[in-house]
């Protein structure tokens, strides 16, 4: 059942939010169950979506248009929650953006027009999605800075704190393009750890 986890979910990004605004948000959901190497694309379907991950581990790529090689953007699990932004059109696109389930995956899924429409009415449910986009703000800078200003091993220890497992559970090679680095930069920084 959603309710508990869409219950802890609500009020991780807004702890004051009332059960009925919960239980509205909680009926826009349907639950998916994915495969690993599923993709999730805007164009999928006529409408666009939201997903909120129950467990698995999904990638935001990005795949260069020229080169078609893939990059990974993000790595989300548990209690992340994504839209698909690739067809805003705001901007010439250089890469093709969609996500891909790295593990069997269940999602939470909902209309995310339906959504803003009942946000019109209720303030408090307009409020959760301003959070949950400061949120999404947040955790962008937080990997540019990482980019820029961590070396491979660091970002390797922060990705190690977030899902200590990860070797586990995904390919090495999508390790390392995460962290922006080649497989055998990821192998050289494992061994270096581990050996010490």
């Amino acid at each position: 059942m959603n309710d508990n986890f869409i219950f802890d979910f609500c009020k991780i990004y807004m702890k004051d939010i009332s059960n009925e605004t919960i239980q509205e948000f909680n009926n826009l959901l349907q639950k998916e169950e994915l495969k690993a190497g599923d993709l999730i694309k805007a164009d999928d379907t006529p409408f666009k979506k939201f997903h909120i991950i129950f467990n698995g581990i999904v990638a935001n790529y990005s795949q260069d248009q020229n080169a078609n090689k893939e990059y990974i953007r993000a790595i989300l699990f548990e209690k992340n929650v994504f839209v698909n932004l690739s067809d805003l059109k705001l901007t010439e696109r250089i890469s093709i953006d969609y996500f891909k389930c790295l593990t069997n995956t269940i999602i939470f899924t909902g209309n995310l027009d339906q959504l803003l429409k009942i946000a019109q009415k209720n303030n408090e449910l307009f409020l959760f999605i301003d959070r949950l986009n400061q949120a999404a703000i947040y955790y962008l800078q937080n990997r540019l800075d990482r980019l820029s200003l961590l070396d491979a091993t660091n970002r390797y220890k922060m990705l190690k704190k977030r899902i200590p497992n990860i070797e586990n559970l995904i390919p090495q090679y999508q390790i390392a393009s995460y962290l922006n680095i080649t497989p055998v930069q990821l192998s050289r920084i494992r061994k270096k750890l581990y050996s010490s």
